[in-house]
């Protein structure tokens, strides 16, 4: 029996968003191998429980057997203050926890007998560098998304302030050092791609670096049969975190240079938009958007899917897996988008998906759905790569890899750390 403590922004249940099912799919698979505990942030609760039935489906997924509230110090208002944090180690968006959380995570980690400490992203190991080396060991960072890269500017709010720019341009370079530092320091390193892996180490990529997929949560392939889409009117369907900066640029900007050509080719066309926490200029530009339905914290997307005729993806911006493009392949719907949007997953265009970078490439994507061998076709062979390459069980083999790793490396230290310390003679 081996024993897991999970660190997460928030508690993952219910799982309503793309974090909160990697957060579980990850947690299920360390409690396949023993007790599970979790450390978080947020409220207990994720989000609000609306669907009749919910209560019941929460306790019977809560797999945690103890669950210890954390907090965070605020982020300094003044640029001094960001400097000056940032320059003692914890560059943003890595904060300083709370002292007594500090002290409290130290005390599960070092004396509370866990073999693995999963750490949801790389933001959320601030003070960690103080843990003993053998408790080190033990930790596996998710780092999910490579925030080093196009990310990083979706971080912060467009500025031209000079001394803010300048800011952002030092953090950017103690954010990779402390981002390599956690590679090289901690037990191991998880990314959700290839690509990640490369932007993170380039040709120099670590062995404690693992590419572990991202995979979908409770719905099993096969589980929610979908009639085809290929008679439904010409709706659109985009979702996901409309509090998420890749995905509100995105949607953007389909909504300004994209959908207007497509709504002149079809004059009856409609764009479902659904997702979490839709931000101020996401619901300002959705209602003078004519032929746009917004449709914020649904309790369930699957009416949604059985709706639309296809699924867009316009992300510009962003690393990891796109977890609504594996959705959408599973529910029988065409996927397109562009190149960004499956950046890290093994498909291909014209296979798999229907790729676009501008309105005229977009229609001509859709036009080829007019076809219904094409649209078939293009739905079968997507639902079969996921099943393929994107199965739980391709998960829980990457991870068996991982804590393989953390097993063997752990041996060896307590190993030479025993020997080191052997009486002479």
């Amino acid at each position: 029996m081996k024993k897991t403590l999970v660190i997460s922004d928030r508690f993952p249940l219910p799982e309503k968003s793309g974090a909160d099912i990697r957060t579980m799919n990850l947690a299920r698979y360390f409690a396949s191998l023993g007790p599970i505990d979790i450390a978080y942030l947020s409220n207990l609760h994720s989000g609000s429980v609306h669907a009749e039935g919910a209560e019941e489906d929460f306790e019977k997924d809560d797999i945690f057997s103890g669950k210890y509230r954390l907090q965070k110090l605020e982020y300094p208002s003044s640029l001094r203050g960001r400097f000056g944090i940032s320059v003692r180690g914890f560059p943003y968006p890595v904060r300083e926890y709370s002292k007594a959380s500090m002290e409290k995570l130290f005390s599960l980690i070092e004396s509370g007998g866990y073999d693995y400490v999963l750490v949801r992203y790389l933001r959320n190991t601030g003070g960690f560098f103080g843990l003993s080396q053998i408790a080190k060991r033990k930790v596996i960072i998710d780092i999910d998304d490579v925030l080093t890269h196009s990310l990083y500017d979706t971080l912060f709010a467009p500025t031209n302030n000079a001394l803010r720019m300048l800011f952002r341009t030092i953090n950017k370079v103690l954010l990779a050092y402390y981002q390599t530092r956690c590679v090289t320091v901690f037990g191991a390193c998880l990314v959700c791609s290839e690509k990640d892996k490369s932007d993170l180490w380039g040709e120099r990529a670590s062995e404690s670096t693992f590419v572990v997929p991202n995979t979908l949560g409770t719905r099993a392939p096969g589980e929610l049969r979908m009639e085809s889409g290929f008679n439904r009117r010409h709706v659109l369907l985009f979702i996901g975190a409309l509090h998420y900066q890749p995905n509100v640029s995105g949607l953007l900007w389909f909504l300004e240079s994209v959908y207007p050509r497509y709504r002149n080719v079809y004059p009856d066309a409609v764009l479902l938009v659904v997702g979490r926490c839709p931000l101020p200029e996401v619901i300002e530009v959705c209602d003078r958007t004519q032929g746009v339905e917004l449709h914020p914290d649904v309790p369930d997307v699957i009416k949604y899917y059985r709706d639309c005729r296809a699924v867009i993806v316009p992300l510009l911006e962003g690393s990891g897996t796109r977890l609504k493009v594996l959705e959408a392949a599973l529910l029988d719907r065409p996927i397109i988008s562009t190149k960004k949007g499956v950046e890290g997953l093994d498909v291909v265009s014209g296979v798999h998906f229907l790729e676009f970078d501008d309105g005229p490439s977009f229609c001509e994507a859709y036009r080829t759905l007019s076809d219904e061998a094409t649209y078939d076709a293009l739905v079968t062979r997507a639902e079969n790569v996921v099943l393929e390459k994107y199965s739980h069980s391709t998960l829980s083999t990457s991870m068996s890899k991982v804590v393989s790793y953390i097993d063997f490396k752990s041996s060896e230290f307590s190993s030479l750390f025993s020997r080191s310390h052997a009486p002479a003679g």
